[in-house]
């Protein structure tokens, strides 16, 4: 019997070490799981407060000071993104101003028709290749420009309140070329209170508003400057 229970003894011995050797590293693996987290938890707050803390300029570290520099020498790439947002914002003034001084009483397809053959025009080879170059041709010569706004002292009071807005905004979601050409690639238009006789030369195209819409015949369309109406809105 005494040597029955030391075989026990013994064995009851092995199994708590054995128990105990597995036991250990899985408290020792939840343990080291537990600190994981708790720093991953413990940087998500840092990062958190440092997303929302202002920024202060006046105590910025070297390296910092350094991107700056590195920045710094991409100014060629920079000064082209400037200038590219100077024409936009130019082209966009250009067409508000053509909005609004030649439709700011018209409804929303009406400013967006005017606005239809700024665009149509810079298109053409017959005229020039910019929004304000189209907007204002001929405007630095006596009843030479194509838009009359731009000559006949119309500017003399700056465009302002909701209609200048208005035209804007309107000139802006043109701009965007998500709005499908109303009328049918005119280039030409007049109020249809007149009848130019440069209209007689054109194909008349649609009526939007006040204002009928024209462009020149498909035989006319690709040939010389001087053998098609150049003809101002009017």
């Amino acid at each position: 019997m005494g040597q029955d229970q030391k075989i026990k003894g013994w064995l009851t011995t092995f199994v708590i070490i054995g128990s105990v050797a597995v036991v250990i590293p899985m408290l020792g693996a939840q343990a080291s799981d537990q600190r994981a987290k708790a720093e991953l938890a413990d940087a998500a707050v840092k990062f958190r407060a440092a997303d929302v803390k202002p920024v202060d300029f006046t105590r910025i570290e070297t390296p910092r000071l350094r991107d700056a520099a590195e920045f710094r020498s991409l100014s060629s790439l920079n000064i082209e993104h400037r200038l590219w947002a100077r024409e936009r914002a130019s082209e966009h003034q250009c067409l508000a101003e053509a909005v609004y001084y030649e439709a700011r009483s018209e409804s929303r397809s009406g400013q967006l028709a005017v606005a239809d053959v700024v665009k149509n025009r810079v298109t053409s080879k017959h005229y020039p290749n910019s929004i304000c170059g189209v907007v204002y041709q001929g405007s630095e010569r006596p009843y030479a420009c194509q838009f009359s706004f731009t000559c006949d002292g119309s500017m003399d009071k700056k465009p302002n309140g909701a209609a200048w807005q208005r035209a804007k905004d309107m000139a802006q979601l043109s701009l965007t070329g998500g709005v499908a050409d109303l009328t049918k690639n005119a280039t030409h238009y007049h109020t249809i209170e007149v009848k130019p006789n440069w209209s007689k030369t054109l194909e008349y195209k649609t009526t939007i508003g006040f204002h009928k819409f024209y462009r020149p015949s498909w035989r006319e369309r690709n040939t010389g400057t001087t053998s098609i109406s150049i003809a101002p809105p009017s």
